[in-house]
């Protein structure tokens, strides 16, 4: 059961009746999907962890307000956690080529995203090329679990297309051009309205063992009411829900940022008849940005320790991966 009441923990709170529910994925999922809504947002999120101790984040996020849209292009890279690079365009949806039947964004004529399914292996795979003025990410995620979406709480859609992804390519930050390699994860959102800012906010992050990916995140309703979530990918296989009253997650040391208190330490834990798992996540470095004006984004990068079992398999837990806490409140 989520039990947040831990006197250190700021996000305690009884859970209530939403359980997430993920269901296969199509490679059309992936695609743009607009809204009929007024106002909308939707956004594909990239991550990968790197050798030498680079780390990047790549997102295309769509805002529409009253039929007129932004279209807005982010890169940033790390190293050892520090950034080293925190990239911004904004552009007209009219200069944006979205497909709505398949993984592909262009803009101003040149291909930022295509996502596709080798016909030899199966593997699905996406081409990144995102450039802006000295610094690019040109990287290819070539998926080793399988992907599922659900309806979260405000009916908007959570599709994460690569749980886990094997990641090979090139970065470059001030003109100096690395070759690299690394675990990546992809995820997108869609029909997102103004429901969502009614949540106080929300953690996410995912772990990784030899074998298997946990993808988690804790919704919060309100400063007392939170609604966890994990998935357990097996490599090269399916996943697992689990339900929620058989989660625990806590937050610790909790520190003023930008006039919030944000935590440093986190706990989490989850036990069925199948699945035992528990990992302590330590804080390493957080990089602070503002998105649509209303949104405090803190991204982590989080040392993750700990231990998971499937079915009497147990595997370690020990790297350092990117997690986030969002408010709007």
């Amino acid at each position: 059961m989520l039990n947040n009441s831990d006197a250190k923990s700021k996000t305690a709170g009884k859970i209530d009746s939403f359980v997430f529910s993920p269901e296969d994925i199509a490679l059309k999922d992936d695609a743009f999907h607009r809204s009929k809504a007024l106002h909308f947002t939707e956004w594909w999120y990239f991550d990968a962890t790197l050798e030498n101790g680079y780390s990047v984040q790549l997102s295309v996020r769509v805002l529409s307000a009253l039929k007129q849209g932004l279209v807005f292009l982010r890169v940033d890279i790390y190293k050892d956690g520090h950034v080293v690079s925190h990239e911004r365009k904004t552009y007209l949806m009219s200069n944006v080529n979205f497909s709505c039947e398949a993984p592909l964004i262009e803009i101003a004529g040149k291909q930022v995203m295509r996502g596709y399914i080798d016909k030899n292996t199966g593997n699905w795979i996406y081409d990144l090329s995102f450039v802006i003025k000295n610094t690019s990410a040109e990287l290819q995620f070539i998926g080793c679990t399988k992907g599922w979406k659900g309806k979260l709480r405000g009916g908007d859609w959570w599709g994460v297309i690569l749980p886990r992804a094997e990641v090979k390519g090139r970065i470059t930050v001030n003109s100096k051009i690395l070759e690299i390699a690394g675990i990546g994860y992809h995820d997108h959102n869609w029909e997102v309205k103004v429901f969502a800012v009614m949540n106080v906010g929300w953690f996410w992050g995912k772990v990784n063992s030899e074998s298997y990916t946990m993808t988690w995140a804790t919704i919060l309703q309100t400063r007392l009411l939170s609604n966890p979530l994990i998935i357990v990918n097996t490599k090269n296989q399916g996943y697992l829900n689990v339900d929620p009253k058989r989660i625990r997650f806590t937050a610790e040391d909790f520190r003023k940022d930008r006039g919030k208190l944000v935590p440093h330490l986190f706990t989490l834990d989850a036990h069925n008849e199948m699945i035992s798992f528990h990992v302590t996540m330590e804080v390493l470095k957080i990089h602070h940005v503002r998105i649509m004006l209303i949104m405090n984004y803190w991204r982590y990068h989080v040392k993750c320790i700990g231990s998971i079992t499937v079915d009497s398999k147990e595997e370690t837990i020990d790297e350092t991966h990117i997690a986030e806490f969002v408010r709007f409140r």
